[in-house]
């Protein structure tokens, strides 16, 4: 079809997506600047029609637009309504891409696939886990079928639900191994020396860790030993606490931004097959849509650290970069008290203090906006402050220094209640008790004891923050 419907004369394309709830949806934006690259006027909107809605209104939307894309959890439903679907749509049983032309069929198509494919790890020879059975974890099983995967095993909370799934997958694909589970535990492979080639891929077609629920991880800690990379078909936040722990672990991982960019072109290119595009198209696209995320869904990036660790810098750092604000929770508490830290500590103790810290925790966290959170050594030590941290959006960046790097920062003390008059030794027991929190917490891990531009480029790259000013 062309970039004018056919009999309508010159005016501007329609597209649009079909789906319920959208939410803070990137496809307009995406689809523009699509369109922008290959020389197309055309425009794209959001159509949120709810389920029972949808069969009554689909000639209507098939007569007004010229190319529709479908999200959850119409995909499925809106096939009745189409003359022909392509044997890949029909084989996944699902369609993301609607051609609407004057003249000649109605047809339906899916590039989730061949999105996903374009972006994800190795699948050939490998053991899949897929987390969770819904819609976009079809899409998942059938390409990793379809690239060769040996084994695909389905973790899910109710086992039952995702059986049809695991049969169909089965039938597709005869010689890989196909299973069901509910326990995480299953998944671990026999010993640490495990070959790195047999650990799992996982790929997470689940919403844990989707904005504004970011303290969510689909999958507990200790099967990060028995994986090899992951993909998070998520994009917002960027980075997932899912990926950002696999990465801190030095696991491959990416988000799902790329697939959600590979499958737009996809279907543009369908829509408008004598459309030329640049070779860098995607790159194009890519650029400046993390900070289009935090935009639209704003997290705080919790600095969290030793006394010494740098987070103060590094938080003044990343706000001149970013723009975003910095904020010292130390230096609030000071304000909403009236008194230092010290004096905080000599009136009341240090319970009082950490009362007083988590409160304001709550109050900063509780700012919806993006932010930089610079918190003290102690500040997400107790199980509370650690509730109050997961129940807002929020990243924990640990910076992590040597306790040589933090003797050599703290000097004797001064100003520190917590070591005050201490003895190096004192100084020592507290870093180790604290050290293992810290490691459990964080999202990202970054070595404190490098330069202060190593650091920032980390935090800055792993969390796509370059583009949020653009």
């Amino acid at each position: 079809m062309n970039a004018t419907k056919t009999g309508v004369g010159t005016r501007p394309s329609r597209y649009g997506l079909l789906g319920y709830p959208l939410g803070h949806s990137l496809s307009p934006q995406i689809h523009q600047r699509l369109m922008a690259l290959a020389g197309l006027a055309g425009t794209y909107e959001l159509l949120a029609i709810p389920p029972e809605e949808i069969a009554g209104r689909m000639s209507g939307f098939l007569e007004a637009f010229d190319g529709l894309n479908v999200t959850i959890p119409h995909k499925q439903v809106v096939k009745a309504s189409l003359d022909q679907v392509d044997p890949l749509a029909e084989m996944i049983g699902a369609v993301n891409t609607i051609t609407c032309p004057s003249e000649g069929p109605v047809s339906g198509y899916n590039t989730d696939l061949e999105g996903f494919l374009s972006d994800a790890p190795e699948l050939s020879g490998r053991r899949v886990l897929i987390l969770g059975a819904g819609g976009v974890c079809r899409t998942l099983a059938f390409a990793a079928g379809l690239k060769g995967a040996i084994q695909i095993r389905f973790l899910v909370r109710h086992p039952e639900k995702a059986l049809p799934l695991a049969k169909a997958i089965a039938a597709a694909y005869p010689a890989c191994a196909v299973d069901v589970t509910s326990e995480a535990s299953s998944c671990y492979t026999e010993d640490q020396t495990t070959p790195w080639q047999k650990r799992w891929v996982v790929l997470n077609g689940t919403p844990a860790g989707m904005w504004p629920h970011t303290g969510n991880v689909p999958i507990p800690d200790e099967l990060f030993d028995h994986v090899q990379a992951v993909y998070d078909t998520i994009y917002n936040p960027f980075a997932t606490r899912l990926v950002l722990r696999a990465q801190s672990r030095g696991i491959p991982a990416r988000g799902g931004l790329g697939m959600l960019v590979n499958q737009a072109l996809l279907a543009q290119q369908i829509w408008n097959p004598a459309a030329i595009f640049p070779a860098d198209t995607k790159e194009q696209v890519l650029k400046g849509l993390a900070g289009e995320i935090y935009r639209q869904s704003p997290v705080t990036l919790v600095l969290m650290g030793f006394m010494g660790s740098g987070k103060s810098r590094v938080g003044r750092e990343l706000a001149f970069r970013t723009s975003w604000p910095l904020v010292d929770l130390d230096h609030w508490i000071e304000e909403k008290a009236g008194r230092t830290i010290p004096e905080i500590f000599n009136t009341g103790g240090e319970a009082a203090f950490r009362k007083l810290e988590e409160q304001a925790l709550d109050e900063v966290l509780s700012n919806h906006r993006c932010q930089i959170l610079a918190t003290g050594g102690g500040a997400l030590m107790s199980a509370a402050a650690q509730a109050i941290l997961y129940s807002h959006p929020a990243l924990v960046i640990y910076l992590s220094a040597s306790l040589e790097t933090i003797e050599a920062r703290v000097g004797d003390g001064t100003g520190r209640p917590m070591i005050a008059g201490q003895d190096r030794a004192r100084l020592a027991l507290l870093y180790d008790k604290r050290r293992p929190i810290y490691s459990r917490l964080a999202d990202l891990v970054v070595n404190a004891d490098l330069p202060l531009e190593e650091k920032l480029d980390t935090i800055m790259t792993t969390l796509g923050l370059g583009g949020v000013n653009e």
